[in-house]
């Protein structure tokens, strides 16, 4: 299993560095579980890797967005900074979540913030804290 995953990891990370975001290992059930967009070859491409151990059972699951998509947005939200701050909400930090499912945006004042944020950026924002 420890293998199967890291040869799976540096296969992502090499060929697929903008689709693949992490991948976690569940050795109860021999599972290697893959986080990424789908629709880049990388599914084809793992899938094969893994066939060179068949007891490993892969399962994917989808990302928000590219890590160029993501990154798109963050810099927007970066670059609108000023203008949140004109609306009394201070923009802490900006961070791509872990697991792939968007842009993390750090303020203060996330309870009144965070429907506005939401509203003008999208499903992309995967969390406002």
């Amino acid at each position: 299993m420890t293998r199967a995953g890291e040869s799976i990891e540096t296969l992502a990370m090499t060929d697929y560095p903008d689709h693949y975001f992490g991948t976690c290992r569940d050795r109860n059930t021999d599972t290697l579980y893959v986080m990424r967009v789908p629709g880049s070859g990388l599914d084809a491409a793992v899938t094969a890797r893994a066939a060179d151990w068949p007891t490993v059972k892969v399962r994917f699951a989808d990302a928000a967005g590219s890590r160029e998509q993501l990154m798109t947005l963050l810099n927007r939200i970066r670059a609108d900074t000023e203008e949140w701050r004109t609306r009394g909400v201070v923009i802490d930090g900006l961070t791509l979540a872990i697991d792939g499912t968007g842009v993390v945006v750090d303020t203060p004042q996330w309870q009144s913030a965070e429907a506005d944020i939401k509203a003008k950026y999208g499903a992309l924002v995967a969390e406002v804290r």
